[in-house]
């Protein structure tokens, strides 16, 4: 592996209460769980709104939102980018802070559940360009943050989603099959 450019975008976790159906021989049950995500942190904002209350007093609600997208790539010589279309957003100061968390990068590290990838990712589409540009294309590194599932036979397997039933078993999705000679950089979040 060799040192890939640093991502300066920080990796978050964030989590909701969900219900799920899941099977159990004949029978479908209805179970609490938790669904976590990891997210690239790519902006956020304070809203101010005015609302009338009845009285001749407007009252003033600010709010917060926070914009997330699920990995970022870059090209050799340009800025990083992420696919617009994917970015999802969290309004409320009170729940970005009771429901998210910043994840720390460390480079070395074994056996641990969130990772970050970086690697050479021919299929990351990126923006409009004329096909003398397209033609001096290289193939981008994208990165990305979620839970390791392992490695087997050359290949890195790293979930960008988990759901956690209430007896602690774990459903995994949004899963990336990562050949190990395309990884340039691994390290874990904490």
């Amino acid at each position: 592996m060799i040192e890939a450019s640093k991502n300066p975008f920080s990796a978050l976790e964030m989590w909701d209460d969900e219900i799920i159906t899941i099977n159990e021989g004949d029978e479908k049950k209805k179970v609490d769980a938790k669904h976590y995500r990891i997210r690239y942190l790519i902006g956020e904002s304070e809203d101010k709104r005015f609302v009338d209350g009845g009285s001749d007093d407007i009252a003033e609600l600010t709010e917060k939102t926070i914009f997330l997208a699920p990995s970022v790539h870059r090209l050799t010589g340009d800025p990083f980018h992420y696919d617009h279309a994917r970015v999802e957003s969290i309004s409320g100061t009170t729940r970005i802070s009771e429901r998210t968390k910043e994840l720390n990068r460390h480079p070395a590290c074994e056996d641990h559940e969130t990772v970050e990838v970086i690697f050479e990712s021919p299929g990351v589409e990126c923006c409009a360009m004329s096909k003398e540009q397209a033609e001096k294309m290289h193939v981008p590194l994208q990165y990305v943050a979620g839970y390791i599932l392992g490695k087997e036979d050359g290949v890195l397997k790293v979930a960008l989603s988990k759901t956690v039933v209430d007896d602690e078993t774990q459903y995994y999705d949004n899963i990336h099959l990562i050949p190990e000679s395309a990884v340039k950089q691994l390290s874990c979040l904490e």
